[in-house]
């Protein structure tokens, strides 16, 4: 039988948080709306690229970038990040797309 002392466990010394369901579906759902707003910035870049305008394009990936970095940077823990995230980037989501019609 090998030794036991020299096994190093996967999850080393990570420290320990709390997690719940509710807030696991929250965070989920706050990264989903991030991304929402990211896939909706890109058909406006391709329909502004396909009309030429290349710094309209160049705008709307600026922001589009913006939404990439702060779902990088949201915390699971940060309940309150996470429901602000969810509020704005569903409004940011829905005002896009009505741009997009």
């Amino acid at each position: 039988m090998a030794d036991d002392s020299s096994f190093s466990s996967a999850q080393g010394d990570l420290p320990t948080f709390a997690w719940d369901s509710e807030a696991a579906i929250r965070f989920e759902v706050a990264v989903e709306a991030i991304s929402q707003a990211v896939a909706a910035y890109t058909a406006l870049i391709e329909r502004a690229n396909a009309a030429g305008d290349s710094s309209r394009a160049q705008e709307l990936a600026g922001q589009r970038s913006a939404c990439v970095q702060a779902r990088e940077a949201l915390n699971s823990e940060d309940t309150d990040a996470v429901s602000e995230a969810i509020r704005t980037y569903r409004q940011v989501t829905e005002d896009l797309r009505a741009q997009d019609r």
